[in-house]
């Protein structure tokens, strides 16, 4: 896929079997685990509590991962595969690495399609909204810089897709 003439980089065929063996519950866990300890100001607070009980699908395409979970009691929690989700956000590891450091505009990335939403449309502006007006907390910053500088080394070593 190229944008406006752009190539973008797709994860290595090679990654993504090993990746694909492990199970979907076992992912949404890690990630769960990641945004409880990321989002905790945000959980006690109450901001996230829209989301208590809808289950969210974070689909990363290239990857062919898909993560589940829910709010459940102001902690996100992992769910099966057999919950279905109110709102799925799908994207290459790119992309989304891409909205998550704001290297690119969430509109952009939505508006280019190169970031889909199903379901909810409601809930997904919501949370969108939420979380471009989010200040990141000094406490995430390494993160983010790290997931930054990752970026770049991913797009010298990934493939661009067709």
């Amino acid at each position: 896929m190229s944008f406006l003439g752009q190539r973008l980089p797709q994860l290595p065929r090679p990654l993504v079997a090993p990746l694909a063996l492990i199970p979907g519950v076992i992912h949404s866990t890690i990630l769960t685990a990641t945004l409880n300890r990321a989002f905790r100001e945000l959980l006690d607070a109450g901001d996230l509590d829209f989301l208590e009980d809808q289950v969210l699908s974070v689909r990363v395409l290239d990857a062919r991962i898909e993560y589940r979970m829910r709010l459940s009691a102001r902690y996100f929690v992992p769910c099966s595969k057999a919950s279905v989700p109110s709102l799925t956000i799908a994207g290459t590891v790119y992309d989304l690495l891409s909205l998550v450091t704001r290297r690119e505009d969430s509109d952009t990335l939505f508006f280019n399609r190169r970031l889909i939403l199903e379901g909810d449309t409601a809930l997904g502006l919501q949370l969108k909204n939420m979380l471009d007006g989010l200040e990141v907390p000094a406490t995430l910053q390494p993160v983010i810089q790290g997931f930054d500088k990752f970026l770049g080394f991913y797009e010298r070593i990934a493939r661009p897709y067709a």
